[in-house]
């Protein structure tokens, strides 16, 4: 059985989704083998991912077993279920991560726990528990030794990528693809894949455009399965042409992601927001009644999953696309949602766009701090094309941002100066944690950095620290 499931992931990645389900099926039935039929039908999910009419007819069969005979469904059946309604916008992130947590705690078949474990870390990353995930993703890696053969390896090490990026670490992802895109002999890998999409995504964030594109170029989507690195790797492509300055191309990719998406039945933005990035193209193109139909749909689909990373970014486009009183109300708001998140690559974007919309508006002002607090943030990053877009905000708003620091008050980020101010004023890291709804380590994480950038190594030293810096003026 170990064998087949190990021959049908090597088919599936191959392109070949119904040669490895039928090699399951040569199996013949398991009736009298509850835990075999078991392990058959979580390997057969996680197969059909590479192809959305068998990724739909094996999720509606799951989902009639499930409602008929659910002392049938394993855990890890059910965290797989939950799953495909967290991308199909039918659970909120806060039902999602609850659910899975009691899985996890119920008793399991060994045989069933890496896919249990590598379907909780995906959707705790979706969920912005990004702590969990990669606590997940070490367990399955290291305690459970999940073999590269094994269906849940990859998902593991794409979840372990998903979290890098969403936390900024563009340096980290491209160390951490090299490998992965390159053969046991030593030849490129050929063909779309999650892997792929992020090293081009970290490729134009740390502005390295040229070699992005030598990536993109030999990569044919139309000839390829129509899977959901495809549909990764569309919205990759779509970001570096809009970057390069071809909206129209960007958004026919954004779009054809957009479509592939929605024929798998993955309507939630928690896996590629391709509707904000299709209504920024077409705000670029002049398009403002097709951006804000898209801005409003994706702004309904966030408010279900209903994490800062999705909300934020859905106010931050709806409120590009509004534009007027209305549109800075949005963006507002959206500084708002995501700051003390630990979420700089949403909130520099959002940063940016509240800024440039109160220029637009006559307060230059009122947007300096916002804009200069945005290129601190993508400095820290590394983010060097979100750096680029900051200084030439702040050159609209009439001011030059100063040259920016990695050390002192100034340098820290948004996250950082609120636990830092939480901290400065008694509060443990337990209580901190607890106000900011991070994981203690988060916390303590964002106080190391803030010692280091402060040049301190007392908690007690934190007040005198961070009233000690002061801000230009200009």
């Amino acid at each position: 059985m170990l064998a087949a499931v190990s021959l049908g992931n090597a088919l599936a990645h191959r392109g070949k989704p119904r040669a490895a389900l039928d090699v399951l099926r040569e199996l013949g039935p398991l009736d009298g083998e509850p835990v075999l039929a078991r392990t058959i039908e979580t390997a057969s999910a996680f197969f059909s991912d590479h192809d959305p009419e068998i990724r739909r007819a094996v999720y509606t069969r799951l989902r009639e077993r499930a409602e008929r005979s659910p002392e049938w469904i394993s855990p890890a059946l059910r965290a797989l279920l939950i799953r495909y309604e967290s991308t199909a916008g039918l659970l909120s992130a806060e039902s999602a991560v609850r659910q899975v947590r009691r899985l996890l705690t119920m008793p399991e078949d060994p045989l069933l726990v890496p896919y249990l474990l590598g379907t909780a870390a995906a959707v705790a990353q979706w969920a912005d528990a990004t702590d969990d995930a990669e606590r997940l993703v070490r367990s399955g890696l290291t305690e459970h030794w999940v073999s590269p053969l094994h269906p849940v390896h990859r998902s593991l090490l794409n979840t372990r990528v998903d979290t890098a990026a969403a936390r900024g670490r563009h340096r980290w992802v491209l160390e951490e693809t090299a490998g992965r895109l390159r053969m046991p002999d030593g030849s490129s890998r050929v063909g779309a894949s999650n892997f792929l999409a992020h090293r081009v995504l970290a490729l134009v964030e740390c502005g390295r455009p040229a070699e992005a594109e030598r990536l993109v170029a030999g990569v044919d989507v139309s000839e390829a399965q129509d899977g959901w690195e495809q549909n990764r790797f569309l919205y990759a492509r779509g970001v570096l042409r809009a970057s390069a300055g071809d909206p129209a191309g960007a958004l026919a990719d954004f779009l054809e992601c957009g479509r592939r998406q929605t024929g798998r039945d993955v309507l939630s933005p928690v896996v590629t927001p391709w509707r904000s990035a299709a209504a920024e193209c077409h705000l670029v193109l002049g398009g403002t009644p097709e951006a804000l139909a898209l801005a409003e749909e994706e702004s309904r689909y966030a408010a279900v999953w209903d994490t800062p990373r999705v909300r934020g970014r859905a106010l931050r486009v709806l409120g590009a696309a509004t534009g007027g009183r209305r549109g800075l109300e949005l963006t507002a708001e959206a500084v708002d949602v995501l700051r003390g998140t630990s979420l700089d690559v949403e909130l520099i974007p959002a940063l940016l766009t509240h800024g440039l919309q109160l220029t637009a508006a006559g307060q230059p002002r009122s947007a300096r701090p916002l804009l200069r607090e945005a290129a601190t943030a993508a400095e820290r990053l590394g983010a060097v094309r979100l750096s680029g877009r900051a200084e030439l905000a702040l050159r609209a708003s009439g001011a030059r941002r100063r040259t920016i620091s990695l050390t002192g008050s100034g340098s820290l980020t948004a996250g950082e100066r609120r636990v830092a101010t939480l901290a400065a004023d008694g509060r443990t890291n337990a209580e901190i944690a607890e106000l900011l709804h991070l994981a203690r380590r988060t916390v303590e994480t964002h106080l190391t950095s803030t010692y280091r950038k402060l040049g301190i190594r007392r908690r007690t030293d934190l007040p005198e620290a961070l009233n000690s810096g002061t801000d230009s003026a200009t």
